[in-house]
């Protein structure tokens, strides 16, 4: 049996709910990958989401900024809401939506851009800035928050697709809260990056937590122990058990989850 990793940070009691969700399924086609999933996630805290392949946990994922719309066939039900509004209210436009539930995907995305414009494209889309000047801070604060602004400063106007995988995915970071958003959503953001970026990615994580509600899906029990404050398992589509991540990792509930972060099944 393997002993379940040591959690680096405690989770705020007094956390303010930024989104809930209630009985939500999700369908493609005849298929139903999601059943039934509720929880709720707090503001200003990061909330991995765990499980093995095929559990349904970057499907529920991409429930939160309706990344399903652009699946053909692909059917949600139930409500998900973000400080109260209902995302799938015919009311919400996707696309500023996903301006305020940011997106990092498992493999750095960089626009066949320069360094400068991936992260100028958001709020110069959004019209968040009046004139260059005022996109010139944004670019700096963005890249700053990044973690990133000391490694490019030199060079904002070569290509993004020229830097390394870890440097790429926070350049994407950075595009992605250039536009302020509320949410940032991390579909296993490390797993193509080795040690080193991993560990800055992780980083910079914690300190982005202070200003954001993160999800992060990842099938890595230490990093989950070490970036999160909460933790949903998910198993064959169902949410088999959400707390604190303390709570999962040393006391869980559910024979399942034990199961599963010591390794019985994967």
């Amino acid at each position: 049996m393997i002993a379940p990793p040591p959690v680096l940070h405690s989770a705020d009691p007094n956390a303010p709910i930024k989104i809930a969700a209630r009985d939500v399924s999700v369908f493609y086609g005849a298929k139903q990958a999601l059943f039934d999933v509720s929880m709720d996630i707090a503001d200003k805290t990061v909330t991995a989401l765990i499980g093995p392949s095929g559990c349904g946990k970057s499907t529920f994922l991409r429930t939160m900024n309706r990344m399903n719309d652009t699946i053909a066939g692909a059917r949600v039900a139930g409500r998900i809401e973000i400080d109260g509004q209902d995302v799938n209210a015919r009311s919400v436009d996707p696309v500023l939506l996903r301006a305020r539930v940011g997106m990092v995907f498992q493999k750095p995305n960089p626009f066949p851009k320069t360094i400068y414009e991936n992260v100028a494209y958001g709020p110069r889309i959004h019209g968040l800035a009046d004139g260059k000047a005022e996109l010139d801070g944004i670019v700096e604060a963005s890249l700053k928050r990044a973690g990133l602004w000391d490694e490019v400063a030199d060079r904002l106007h070569s290509a993004g697709t020229g830097l390394s995988g870890g440097q790429q995915q926070r350049l994407v970071i950075a595009r992605a809260i250039a536009v302020e958003p509320e949410v940032i959503l991390m579909d296993e953001p490390c797993s193509a990056l080795d040690p080193i970026a991993t560990a800055k990615i992780e980083e910079l994580i914690d300190e982005l937590r202070e200003r954001y509600c993160i999800v992060i899906v990842t099938h890595s029990m230490a990093q989950a122990a070490r970036v999160s404050q909460r933790t949903a398992f998910f198993h064959l589509g169902r949410l088999i058990e959400m707390g604190d991540t303390e709570d999962i990792f040393t006391n869980p509930r559910e024979r399942r989850t034990l199961d599963y972060i010591t390794g019985r099944f994967g």
